[in-house]
């Protein structure tokens, strides 16, 4: 479990910093918003985020780096995957130019995202994680009809592997972390990311809320990249 206990640091130094872990107690009914569909208003994040052993795309030393907070399980989450994901993988993540890491923030009233979110975890032990977060998006609407587990071995991964990984709790204990941590910062919604420029293992930014168009969502990148890439 190399690159599980990799991210298990994250959560021992988020537990340190803020006096334990935070729990996501905020009552939410089943038919709450899950994000804006427009950019809702771009605001600074208040502290570093912590990004070391979480699931990336791209160089590390891309000059930006874009942290995604998102649920499996959200619609809104599955439209960014298939309509903006692919176009920022090839005209920026591709080229070396973004970084985008993922956190997990399953929402209390999707009753399968933390489940899938545990399971794509523990792909990373099978260096399949992006496959495994490819499956659960397109196969949304299968997650409460088969499940992640399932959806993960159709996929091509070991599920006995999985399930023994699932055991152990560490998974949980590492999206237990991430959701903490959105919750210190103020992110209720998904998706949400957090951009600004690399800087190794921690990461500091602007959010911004919401799935919006691939224009809305380049012109925030390019606006990103120009400002680091004009510091001398």
């Amino acid at each position: 479990m190399k690159t599980l206990a990799t991210a298990g640091l994250m959560v021992c130094s988020l537990a340190m910093g803020i006096g334990g872990t935070l729990v996501y107690q905020d009552q939410q009914s089943s038919n709450a918003p899950q994000a804006k569909v427009a950019s809702a208003e771009i605001i600074n994040l208040k502290a570093d985020l912590l990004i070391k052993g979480e699931p990336s795309l791209g160089s590390p030393n891309a000059p930006i780096t874009i942290v995604e907070f998102s649920d499996f399980e959200c619609p809104y989450c599955q439209r960014f995957h298939h309509e903006t994901l692919p176009k920022l993988e090839s005209e920026y993540i591709n080229k070396g130019l973004v970084r985008f890491v993922h956190k997990d923030l399953p929402l209390p009233f999707h009753k399968n995202s933390t489940q899938a979110a545990k399971v794509a975890r523990c792909s990373m032990e099978q260096d399949d994680y992006w496959l495994t977060y490819k499956a659960l998006f397109t196969k949304q609407n299968c997650l409460n009809c088969h499940g992640a587990l399932t959806i993960a071995q159709t996929a091509g991964l070991n599920v006995e592997s999985l399930k023994e990984c699932l055991k152990s709790g560490e998974v949980a204990s590492i999206v237990n972390s991430n959701v903490s941590e959105a919750k210190l910062h103020g992110i209720r919604a998904t998706p949400t990311f957090v951009i600004g420029p690399s800087q190794g293992d921690k990461h500091h930014g602007k959010i911004v809320s919401g799935a919006m168009p691939w224009p809305k969502f380049r012109l925030l990148v390019e606006n990103a990249l120009g400002k680091t890439l004009s510091k001398p």
